[in-house]
């Protein structure tokens, strides 16, 4: 009866040590890297939308790559006084750039230049790879 009861317990015992490894809060860097990568799927959606003339989820998606660049920035804005990740959080920061300023000219003109996308993620993959300095492990 005891070895049922153990055999029992041990995936409850695994199933909350697991959940204790990857239940506290991301780092500044990681949960910007999160919202920029989340923001550039946004992106894809309204170049999907664009593609099949539906300006309605253009909007709605370009609404949310600005909302996850406020989520991003948010995060990144101590990280970058941080020794260990302050030159990955300027490089994310800069993919951010690029991002907004395809936001701001989608207000402006009504259309989307998806060309810049290539720039945010030449960026955000530099600033994974630590941008000089070390790489971070989210």
């Amino acid at each position: 009866m005891g070895g049922r009861v153990a055999g029992r317990l041990v995936p409850v015992v695994l199933i909350l040590g697991l959940a204790a490894c990857g239940g506290g809060p991301r780092s500044p860097v990681c949960a910007g890297e999160d919202a920029l990568r989340d923001a550039l799927r946004a992106v894809d959606a309204a170049r999907i939308a664009a593609e099949s003339g539906d300006t309605g989820a253009v909007g709605r998606s370009m609404d949310e790559v600005a909302r996850l660049l406020r989520v991003a920035r948010g995060s990144l804005t101590g990280a970058t006084a941080d020794q260990a990740t302050g030159a990955a959080a300027r490089a994310m920061l800069e993919a951010a750039n690029y991002l907004d300023f395809m936001v701001g000219d989608f207000r402006v003109k009504g259309r989307v230049d998806f060309t810049l996308t290539q720039f945010a993620v030449r960026e955000l993959n530099r600033a994974v790879a630590g941008a000089g300095g070390a790489p971070i492990n989210c």
